[in-house]
């Protein structure tokens, strides 16, 4: 997988994740999509701000010209680094009792006769957003009640 094509995965992971507060306390990516939400919000505003601030107050200060680019690039990173972890958990397989999980949720989708994509190898974190997606559009209240 090249690195840019982490970052997509990371963005269609982020989009595909469902946003249920219960799954927050099993799983990590409840908080680190929330924290790349408002990083890919925020971070722009305090790069431009960075490098305002500095062009008002010292113009011609080179080494405080030369620290607002850092605090801008830095910025800027944020986001790109919790859509790196979200890229590289969504390709990740999952753990023994996430898969066992993941297969009792397909299970019950398919008593409901909602299709579930076929599955080729062992499931990743990807496939487990995707199942929960449609488990959160498809299955009543009590199946999160029962988590």
């Amino acid at each position: 997988m090249s690195f840019f094509s982490i970052f997509k995965q990371g963005q269609i992971y982020l989009n595909t994740w469902p946003k249920e507060a219960k799954l927050g306390i099993i799983f990590p990516e409840h908080r680190v999509i929330k924290s790349t939400r408002f990083a890919q919000n925020a971070m722009p505003l305090i790069a431009v701000f960075a490098i305002v601030w500095q062009q008002l107050y010292a113009k011609h200060d080179v080494m405080a010209f030369s620290a607002a680019i850092l605090t801008a690039l830095f910025a800027l990173l944020i986001p790109l680094q919790g859509l790196y972890w979200l890229g590289k958990r969504a390709v990740s397989p999952l753990e023994a009792q996430s898969a066992t999980w993941f297969y009792d949720i397909c299970e019950r989708l398919r008593n409901i006769q909602e299709s579930v994509p076929p599955l080729q190898g062992k499931p990743t974190y990807q496939h487990l957003a995707e199942v929960l997606r449609k488990a959160e559009q498809r299955l009543d209240s009590t199946f999160w009640k029962e988590i």
